[in-house]
């Protein structure tokens, strides 16, 4: 999850996995969503429920990687990687 950049079938997946699991819907039917998905992925600090954005995750991850790849040149696993 955080090496690669996940590919949008399967954020989408992800996504209507949690949507689902949020909304109470299931396979054979759907509920209605009364807010905005990105309202439900905002900080519970101003207004949302905390949910993290799949997307915005694995870019963060994969920032991350790339800072400790460039503070850690000489170690084993960046000279793997």
């Amino acid at each position: 999850l955080s090496f690669f950049r996940i590919p949008k079938s399967v954020q989408e997946k992800l996504k209507r996995i949690q949507r689902s699991f949020l909304w109470g819907g299931g396979t054979d039917h759907k509920k209605i969503a009364w807010i905005k998905w990105d309202q439900v992925c905002l900080p519970k600090e101003i207004g949302g429920l905390g949910i993290k954005d799949i997307d915005a995750f694995n870019v963060a991850l994969l920032g991350k990687w790339k800072w400790n790849m460039m503070q850690e040149k000489g170690d084993l696993w960046t000279r793997v990687l």
